[in-house]
């Protein structure tokens, strides 16, 4: 503890520590056991050393690379996946429900991937073996997807128009498959980078790289929708075939550098060596409380004694020495962990969930809303007529709006720690839903071009507050060993519940509401005969987001 103390010699022979006080603060008892994890986890084999210090920020740019590549794909997916699949002849009401497969394979075995990546006992870790794996699938269904016509004009489909197309096609599976590989193994890939993120940072970077991913996630995403703004038709890179082939190419080319760059960034420790090892793992709650009462009963032994710099023991400072915090969490205990959720969890979890449901009506129909009700186009349209190029011209142009979203959200994440700060987190991600709802409400009732660009950033907004306060929610939940407050005390938590496993079912909301809306939606479009509905529809589910968000268990955030 030496190094952040500050020891001086009183006439009463009393250490006077830098809150004024003969004991240590909650800091110095923090700092002083993160020191001493740093300094046993140089000495190992392999260092271990980054996940006891602080980082730069260029160091956690480093860390959370892939997820330029995650929100690259996203909006790759969301400018171009619905003309794509209503390029193959789907009617609104199947191409939602073609949405609906990855949701269901997500719901079912994301928090099973999740679970799994807690148990890992390889060599190289425990995240990133899957985030690997999980990557490759992704690169693979990016590369079907755009293609899924062409593939299916080699199997023998008939290379005609849109309205002249009937009967089993190849193009249609084909095509499925590279959604149902981009869009959960993306999604599911988030999830697990997040938690590999926050497993390599200490607790005061955990908000920071959150933040950060989310800044360089919407400059990707930014770069994203920007190429799909471009028309590709006319320029030299026409050779590589359709605007949507295009754009899948350069979202190759980002994930696969992105997945890199973070697969290399830095180790972790493997299981059976975090359960060996008590030092090495993060600090959880039990083991701040057990050295915080120990060095208070040091330090109230004797005022006689000028006492000595005192250095953690290191086995009385984990103080639990059975702990198994790093244990493998069984199946059977996760599902049990399911089944009998905490209520603060289960709020957070809705909360999160109708958030998705308002984003993805948004998103999903985005550019199909703003070539068929701004620009008035037909995606149906025979090739080559007005309609057609009206549509394509609306979905180039909504790509400049998601553009501008992407922007906002990058330079919200950027700020949205010090407005939590400043603020406390309850008013940040109430008002960020808020914002969401009053935005879609007025780009539903006022169909005209320069409110896109009014109402986007409002997504933004939205967007980084729902991709970054839930995670740090659970990190907090975590931390402390708790989820419950009671007269404003943490009630200490019995049950073991897995990081990874919590963190993978955010991916579940998500997977369940994009489950409802493509069941939902598409049949209500095509039963009305307008796309605005689900505008409206993102209005109504962000401010159900912004109430449940106020009876959210912030733990004093």
């Amino acid at each position: 503890m030496a190094d952040t103390m500050e020891q001086t010699k009183q006439t009463t022979d009393v250490v006077v520590y830098t809150n004024g006080s003969s004991l240590p603060s909650d800091k110095e008892i923090m700092d002083s056991m993160l020191q001493m994890r740093l300094q046993h986890a140089k000495k190992q084999d392999r260092d271990y050393s980054h996940l006891f210090r602080k980082k730069s920020r260029l160091e956690l740019i480093r860390l959370s690379s892939v997820i330029v590549g995650i929100e690259f794909l996203y909006a790759a997916e969301t400018a171009f996946v619905t003309p794509i699949l209503l390029g193959i002849g789907l009617s609104h009401t199947f191409m939602t429900m073609v949405w609906a497969f990855s949701p269901v394979l997500g719901f079912f075995f994301a928090p099973m991937i999740a679970s799994f990546s807690d148990t890992i006992r390889v060599q190289w870790g425990r995240r990133r073996p899957v985030l690997l794996a999980l990557g490759l699938a992704m690169m693979t269904g990016m590369w079907i997807l755009p293609h899924g016509k062409t593939i299916g004009v080699f199997f023998g489909d008939p290379d005609v128009p849109v309205d002249q197309m009937e009967g089993f096609r190849w193009s249609i599976p084909v095509t499925i498959i590279g959604l149902v590989l981009t869009d959960f193994d993306a999604e599911t890939s988030n999830g697990i980078a997040r938690a590999y993120f926050m497993d390599m940072c200490a607790p005061d970077d955990q908000s920071r790289v959150l933040t950060t991913a989310m800044f360089i996630g919407g400059l990707g995403g930014t770069a994203g929708y920007v190429l799909g703004a471009i028309d590709w038709s006319q320029t030299n890179l026409d050779i590589l075939g359709s605007n949507e082939a295009t754009v899948f190419m350069f979202v190759f080319i980002v994930m696969g550098v992105g997945l890199l760059i973070t697969l290399t960034s830095y180790r972790e420790v493997p299981l059976p060596l975090l359960e060996r090892d008590p030092l090495l793992r993060p600090i959880n709650s039990n083991a701040f409380e057990a050295e915080k009462s120990r060095q208070l009963a040091v330090y109230s032994i004797s005022k006689d004694v000028i006492p000595e710099p005192i250095k953690p023991d290191q086995d009385a400072a984990v103080g639990i020495g059975d702990d198994d915090d790093e244990k493998p969490l069984r199946l059977r205990d996760f599902v049990r962990n399911i089944v009998h959720m905490p209520k603060s969890l289960f709020i957070l979890y809705s909360t999160q969930f109708f958030s998705q449901l308002g984003y993805l009506s948004y998103c999903l129909y985005f550019t199909d809303f703003v070539g068929s009700e701004v620009f008035g186009g037909d995606v149906a349209g025979a090739p080559g007529s007005p309609e057609l190029a009206l549509y394509e011209e609306g979905v180039r142009y909504g790509c400049w709006g998601m553009a501008v979203f992407a922007v906002c959200s990058a330079s919200y994440s950027a700020v949205i720690e010090r407005l939590v700060k400043r603020f406390s987190a309850r008013p940040v991600y109430m008002a960020g839903l808020l914002l969401f709802s009053l935005g879609m409400l007025l780009m539903g009732l006022v169909k005209e071009k320069f409110m896109i660009f009014i109402a986007c950033p409002t997504v933004g907004i939205m967007y980084a507050t729902m991709y970054s306060l839930p995670y740090l929610l659970i990190s907090q939940y975590h931390s402390k060993n708790s989820f419950e407050v009671k007269d404003g005390k943490c009630v200490p938590n019995t049950t073991k519940r897995g990081f990874g496993a919590d963190v993978s079912m955010m991916s579940c909301m998500l997977f369940l509401a994009q489950l409802i809306i493509s069941l939902a939606i598409g049949s209500i479009i095509d039963a009305v005969e307008t796309n605005v509905v689900v505008i409206f529809s993102a209005s109504i589910f962000s401010l159900v987001a912004a109430l449940t968000a106020s009876q959210i268990v912030y733990m004093g955030l």
